[in-house]
């Protein structure tokens, strides 16, 4: 049975049934009564004969029939217990309720285990767990409300095309009252808790399957499981469902792995925020953002690209919006001449057709002029998205028509629609027509911008990858330098012609057979930053240049007690920027490929962004746009763009090879990559590699 069939139970047993129904025992019978539930109610308690008028049974070994589901409001310590009999009855799904596990420690985690252990006892490890400490789930479109939130009281439940998951049980209540005030209907309201078995990615990954929800909103502490995530994605992308997320703790929690700037800089909510992006889930900020942002997912078609038309009565709505619309990475662009002329036959002669489109105080005496600039804009293809501001209305605003035609207009044309509003009569009258308000222009504009990254999300999906994830090793072993360039060269990336040198007579072949200046390094896997002890020299032109330098950094070396010395002799780049490249493994999310400004400052600037493996070269430019230095990338002054693109292919070859590699290489950090201005390769001429700790692995590359 798939977790989508549990969660639509034929009967339903409770134990620790109460014949209160405001006991937490109690509510989920009074709910299954209240609100349609065609199957049968199992009310267990060994002290009573009759529960809320229906009968009751000692147990579930002594229950007529075996029950579907089990909603479990017991004692702790009678959790274990229940488990064996819900195996014993050939229950599917069983919804704890109870608290006191892994919560309270380490002793509370080990018999939350067991729990699960208990119920993999069943045939076929059938058993499936919610919780314990949740607050239950619901099936609002047959009733079968296993769940005792009180806000179902408050809220009286309506089927829809919206899924809650949410790790919290009050988390999920706040978004069931939300949307439901809002007048959205609700299917599914999923609260997962400890997590013990269901987590809240398995379960996306179950209600998307229905073909009856277009919308799931999901709340998160800690992912768990990012794979169930990802391939609830391709299938949401695949039939057309939205999957929005709040992710909280924002907070650096590391999993720093010690020898790589990626894995110190990888804090588990930066990873979550590139594999949420990656996967085209926007993140919002809060419950607030989830339940306001529902009907413009429900109600708006997939923008076709970034660009925005903002039309108002307001210049103050129209310089505002500007704001916003750059803030959230929309285009304002410049209308083309054949829709400037569109334009100037939809407005009157005094006002400027541009964008953003101020219609003045003339839309109290032509209220047709809003009609016509839709219309003039509708055929042009200057917009992929559509902002409308109507600050204030009064008498002689035909809003209803208003909002007819915006309705009209997102429906002909597939550009999405979102309206500014200032007054509660005026977001009504959008609303009877499936027109998404917001309060401020700035929320509307974030609004269509999540829109268009959801779609860029999509479009830019990677192939999933073939290669298992690899597992993040519990001990690595770093290379040296030389050795560490050795593997990333073998991969396929753009490494600096060296040699390393051990002798005086090697250092004097060496510069001979190099295109000088050189750089000269010491070498040594005990020392992952040679500058700091002055172990790197720059435009070496001659062999007493380097000799000197060799006997410097042996000397250094044996002071230090560092192993391996010698002295590596590389070609010397020029470079107009200095960018890090690295990747770590990653315990919850496999590969992890960071790209950003390199050099000795990387870590204190931290202007870098992720990516979780396999990503396609889309993805990549796109990171690289994110980063605060991106703005220096293109042409400036006479001087050509950074090509971007080979920087783009780096970083997803560098994916790939680590994914291949399958856990071998558990690290890889590149710093400094150059890269210059103009047609100029790329070059990584500094990197340290780590690989997973074994008998058969030596410093020395094979």
């Amino acid at each position: 049975m798939s977790l989508l069939q549990a969660l639509n139970p034929r009967s339903v047993a409770i134990l620790g049934a109460s014949d209160n129904p405001i006991k937490a025992g109690g509510r989920p019978i009074d709910y299954l009564r209240r609100h349609g539930f065609a199957g049968r109610i199992l009310p267990v308690n060994p002290k009573r004969a009759e529960v809320q008028g229906l009968a009751a049974y000692p147990s579930l070994r002594a229950l007529p029939e075996a029950p579907d589901a089990v909603v479990i409001s017991l004692p702790g310590e009678d959790v274990a217990a229940a488990i064996d009999d819900c195996v014993a009855v050939g229950a599917r799904l069983a919804v704890i309720y109870s608290s006191g596990f892994a919560e309270l420690g380490e002793e509370g985690r080990r018999q939350q285990a067991d729990l699960v252990a208990r119920a993999r006892r069943s045939p076929g490890g059938g058993l499936r767990l919610f919780g314990p400490n949740c607050q239950g789930v619901a099936n609002f479109a047959t009733g079968a409300i296993l769940n005792f939130s009180t806000m179902i009281n408050e809220n009286a439940p309506a089927d829809g095309p919206v899924a809650i998951v949410s790790q919290s049980g009050a988390g999920a209540a706040i978004l069931y009252g939300g949307l439901r005030r809002a007048g959205i209907g609700v299917r599914y309201m999923l609260s997962t808790g400890n997590e013990a078995d269901v987590c809240a990615a398995e379960a996306v990954r179950a209600v998307v399957e229905d073909e009856g929800i277009r919308l799931v909103v999901l709340y998160i502490e800690t992912l768990r499981q990012s794979a169930w995530l990802a391939e609830a994605a391709r299938l949401a992308h695949a039939r057309g469902v939205t999957i929005l997320a709040v992710k909280a703790g924002r907070t650096r929690a590391g999993q720093a792995t010690a020898s790589s700037h990626t894995g110190a800089l990888a804090a588990e909510d930066a990873l979550a925020d590139a594999f949420l992006r990656q996967h085209g889930i926007p993140r919002l900020a809060d419950f607030r953002e989830l339940i306001d942002y529902a009907p413009l997912f429900l109600s708006q078609p997939a923008p076709r690209g970034r660009r925005v038309v903002s039309i108002s009565n307001s210049g103050a709505t129209c310089v505002l919006s500007a704001d916003a619309a750059e803030e959230y990475g929309l285009a304002l662009e410049p209308f083309d001449a054949a829709t400037l002329d569109g334009l100037s036959q939809a407005l009157p002669s005094y006002v400027t057709a541009r964008n953003p489109i101020d219609m003045t105080t003339a839309l109290l005496g032509r209220p047709q002029t809003f009609g016509d600039t839709l219309r003039a804009l509708s055929g042009s293809g200057a917009a992929d998205l559509v902002h409308v501001g109507f600050p204030i209305g009064g008498e002689g605003y035909d809003f209803a028509d208003f909002a007819g035609q915006a309705s009209r207009f997102a429906r002909d044309t597939g550009v999405p629609i979102a309206v500014s509003v200032n007054q509660d009569w005026v977001a009504q009258a959008f609303q009877d027509q499936g027109v998404p308000t917001f309060w401020s222009e700035r929320a509307a504009m974030r609004g269509l911008a999540l829109l268009a990254e959801q779609a860029g999300g999509r479009q830019a999906q990677a192939p999933s990858a073939e290669a298992s994830v690899p597992v993040a090793a519990s001990r690595s072993l770093t290379l040296d330098e030389p050795s560490s360039l050795s593997e990333l060269a073998r991969a396929g990336l753009p490494v600096m012609r060296h040699l390393v040198c051990r002798s005086e007579d090697e250092v004097r072949a060496a510069i001979e057979s190099l295109p000088r200046p050189l750089v000269a390094k010491g070498v040594s896997a005990d020392l992952s930053h040679k500058s700091e002890h002055g172990l790197v020299r720059l435009n070496i032109r001659e062999a007493g240049q380097a000799l000197a330098a060799f006997g410097d950094f042996s000397a250094t070396l044996a002071r230090l007690g560092a192993a391996d010395g010698g002295l590596l002799l590389g070609a010397q780049h020029r470079a107009d920027f200095e960018l890090a490249l690295g990747a770590h493994v990653d315990a919850e999310f496999g590969v992890v490929v960071m790209v950003g400004q390199g050099g000795v400052l990387v870590e204190a600037l931290r202007d870098v962004q992720f990516l979780v493996a396999p990503f396609s070269a889309r993805q990549a430019l796109d990171a690289l746009a994110r980063l605060s230095i991106a703005l220096a990338f293109a042409a400036v002054r006479g001087m050509p763009a950074v090509e971007l693109d080979a920087v783009a292919a780096m970083m997803v070859r560098l994916g790939d090879w680590m994914l291949a590699q399958g856990g071998r290489v558990q690290s890889v950090d590149a710093n400094p990559v150059l890269v210059a201005r103009g047609a100029q390769a790329p070059v990584i001429v500094d990197a340290v590699v780590a690989v997973a700790a074994a008998p058969a692995v030596s410093s020395e590359a094979a």
